[in-house]
């Protein structure tokens, strides 16, 4: 996956030049991931949504789900929220981060 988010990104590196690309192109990228066509219309759409604004939450955006809503929460808002989150690797970070760092913990309501 990694090699894959590298090319992504270096192709297109912010939310507005992928809302802009070639779906084919976005394709090409992320076919070894496997339903390219469905992902790459994902990605972009989402892409798009963002740059919009117009959303408060950013589950509101296609293709986000529980996953990558929290990562958002803890890598960009820096909120570690005050349920451990479900992802192993997450759970990691929050572990680390909750340690370390209690001053990021939230209520449930502010998350």
């Amino acid at each position: 996956m990694e090699p894959v988010m590298d090319i992504l990104f270096q192709k297109w590196p912010t939310p507005n030049h992928l809302s802009s690309a070639n779906p084919a192109d976005v394709e090409d990228v992320i076919k070894s991931l496997g339903m390219q066509k469905k992902r790459a219309a994902t990605l972009i759409s989402m892409s798009s949504q963002y740059c919009s604004g117009g959303w408060s939450d950013v589950r509101e955006l296609k293709g986000v789900g529980e996953y990558a809503a929290r990562a958002y929460e803890i890598f960009i808002l820096g909120k570690l929220g005050s349920a451990p989150p479900k992802d192993h690797a997450l759970l990691l970070y929050w572990n680390f981060l909750s340690s370390n760092h209690p001053e990021l913990f939230v209520s449930e309501e502010a998350v």
